[in-house]
């Protein structure tokens, strides 16, 4: 067994302490003060020293006594916004926000590896630095810390994630190469017509025939124009218009989604679905806004990294059960990390045994605490090896 998770194990219940903490008191969105506080002090005391180079945005640096690669390890901080039912004794203290996907639980992996590593940097052949971010749910804080200078002084050199799964038990761990995750890109069309009475139905440029019609042309946009061997998924997921039975509004709002792992696949269609919006406005009379209000690229794992973690992880001392073959279709900002060094995720178990139909982003999601001394260390594991291969 890795010396690492011995270790990670020993502090197991001063790491979920600390997952129960954050857990209680979840923030969203890109302001995390409270949040932010409590990685900073809680690290404070294990001597390390987390800066918030931008709003709730943290970096720690552990530099080994020799000159080397640097690696980092990226873990998201943010909530969801809605309700907590998953019945815990530690249940969420703030109405409406709830850590659903898993981030507390990212959170205190990576200071678990903080700590792990801290305890061990003078045996590190480089630097690890560590990023904890604000707004992975809306897709802002990566690009925030890019912005505020995490892949430099000093540069980075690789970069690991990982993202806990309901789905899945201790044990399960997948990272294959090529894309891991899809694209992801929320969409507004926003249509503004001329409002009448429902029995004149000729004074009016009705945005909800409009509407109908961009809604089933999108519909068709998976058969008629993307190849079947690609994976395209596009929702509209909301349509909104009027209030009364018998007046015609003067707007309607969609609002959708996209995701694709094919990076041809996603250009093709930001330019294709503002066309349809467009010419079906136009048909109807009614006016047109297409916006795109947060959007990601895939993360692709990095081929020869992949084989490196691989490695790393033959002599951990677990044996995982993983799927080479394994891709997520949800979306992360991590993946504007990946399109700029040699990049990882991976995807971790952490379904308690005997839970059914446990899912990411459910207001009853539960996880197994085990996954936390087992992820801090594979952080820290793969980290130290990395560094210790030098150039």
């Amino acid at each position: 067994m890795s010396e690492f998770y011995k270790r990670a194990l020993e502090i197991q219940e001063e790491l979920v302490k600390y997952r129960r903490h954050i857990y209680s008191r979840p923030e969203v969105g890109m302001d995390l003060p409270n949040t932010t506080r409590f990685v900073q002090e809680t690290l404070r005391e294990h001597g390390l020293e987390a800066v918030e180079i931008a709003p709730s945005a943290l970096s720690v640096l552990i530099e080994g006594p020799k000159e080397g690669k640097t690696i980092l390890l990226r873990a998201d901080m943010d909530a969801l916004q809605m309700e907590d039912r998953c019945g815990l004794d530690f249940a969420s203290t703030i109405p409406g926000k709830m850590h659903a996907c898993g981030h507390d639980i990212h959170t205190v992996m990576a200071m678990g590896a903080a700590i792990l590593l801290n305890e061990r940097k003078n045996e590190l052949e480089g630097s690890v630095k560590i990023m904890f971010q604000p707004g992975e749910e809306i897709f802002q804080g990566a690009k925030l810390m890019i912005k505020a200078g995490i892949l430099e002084n000093p540069s980075v050199d690789a970069a690991l994630d990982m993202h806990v799964d309901a789905s899945s038990t201790l044990g399960n761990l997948s990272y294959p190469a090529g894309p891991f995750t899809t694209s992801g890109d929320n969409f507004t069309i926003k249509l503004r017509g001329k409002g009448a009475h429902g029995s004149e139905p000729n004074n009016a440029r009705d945005p909800i025939s409009a509407a109908t019609k961009i809604y089933s042309a999108l519909m068709t946009l998976r058969a008629n124009e993307v190849s079947p061997k690609d994976y395209f998924v596009l929702s509209i997921c909301s349509l909104n218009a009027g209030n009364s039975h018998n007046i015609i509004p003067d707007e309607a709002v969609l609002k959708g989604t996209m995701r694709t792992y094919n990076a041809e696949v996603r250009d093709y269609m930001l330019q294709r679905i503002p066309e349809i919006v467009t010419e079906i406005s136009q048909l109807y009379k009614v006016e047109s806004v297409f916006e795109l209000e947060m959007s990601t690229p895939s993360i692709v794992n990095d081929a020869a990294m992949v084989k490196r973690v691989e490695t790393y992880l033959d002599d951990f001392g677990v044996d995982f059960i993983s799927d080479p073959y394994a891709r997520i279709s949800a979306s992360d900002d991590f993946a504007y990390i990946s399109t700029q060094i040699p990049s990882v995720m991976l995807f971790i178990g952490a379904k308690p045994e005997g839970v059914e139909h446990n899912y990411l982003h459910n207001s009853a999601v539960v996880f197994d605490e085990d996954v936390i001394p087992l992820g801090a260390a594979i952080f820290a594991h793969c980290a130290y090896n990395y560094l210790s291969e030098g150039e």
